[in-house]
């Protein structure tokens, strides 16, 4: 999809085998007196399905709530902080509001990964916000590399060398997260991004890279049909989570 001139958008969700899907995503465009604002984000909600769900809802619109505050502001010629204070604190909000949310009956122990991005498009210069196992990456016209690491307990063994990357694929604790919305550790990493021309940004849930790794990723002039022919490749390797993922890539 075309958003705003000069960059493409594209996103995927799939439930796998999942009777519902967990994850939420949000790929929007901001009017600026500069330009345009691009806002990315996804999230893979924990708890149970019901809960999980909810949890990566309210964070999105949560941090989509900031984001649109952030604007308005920007277009009242207010001062406002910079994308990585934005973030933080649109970060802090989604916390909050999934803190209050587990309070009711059957989302107790809710939580939510958050990856989100936002991109100046007049200037290629932006922001990664991350907490949890979704992950963002960078996309260049020779490969992809991973922006951001993930907060789960298995990768902090491979940090420490005390796991390999291969016996993490069948370990029994791979889905627990060390960090993420809803959890008492909840303090976001903040990347910031100045990105080459043609050159873009992927954000995914753990339902893609895990069944297809980013060293098979391929990205050609449509980003759309990639991103649908890797989710396509997921889902006939076994596809038994709910797959997400929105870019953004600067077009010729």
């Amino acid at each position: 999809m075309r958003l705003v001139p000069r960059f493409a958008v594209a996103a995927v969700s799939y439930l796998g085998r999942r009777p519902n899907n967990e994850d939420f995503h949000r790929a929007m465009a901001f009017r600026l007196p500069m330009g345009h604002l691009l806002f990315l984000a996804v999230a893979d909600g924990m708890g149970g399905q019901e809960a999980g769900e909810w949890a990566s809802k309210v964070a999105i619109e949560a941090l989509t709530e900031a984001v649109r505050a952030y604007v308005g502001q920007v277009n009242q010629g207010r001062r406002v902080v910079g994308f990585a204070e934005l973030l933080d604190r649109a970060f802090a909000l989604a916390q909050r509001r999934v803190l209050k949310e587990g309070e009711k009956p059957g989302r107790k122990g809710m939580g939510t990964t958050l990856t989100a991005f936002l991109l100046a498009d007049w200037s290629r210069e932006g922001v990664v916000a991350h907490i949890g196992d979704s992950r963002a990456y960078r996309l260049m016209p020779d490969g992809v590399r991973r922006i951001t690491e993930d907060h789960s307990w298995v990768a902090e063994q491979v940090r420490m060398g005390l796991l390999s990357p291969q016996e993490v694929e069948r370990h029994p604790f791979r889905n627990l997260l060390t960090r993420a919305i809803g959890l008492q550790e909840a303090k976001a990493d903040l990347y910031p991004v100045r990105l080459l021309p043609g050159e873009g940004v992927l954000l995914a849930t753990d339902g893609l890279y895990t069944l297809v790794p980013e060293e098979e990723w391929r990205f050609g002039r449509d980003l759309q049909a990639d991103l649908e022919a890797l989710a396509a490749l997921a889902l006939r390797r076994g596809g038994g989570d709910n797959l997400t993922a929105v870019a953004v890539r600067e077009e010729a």
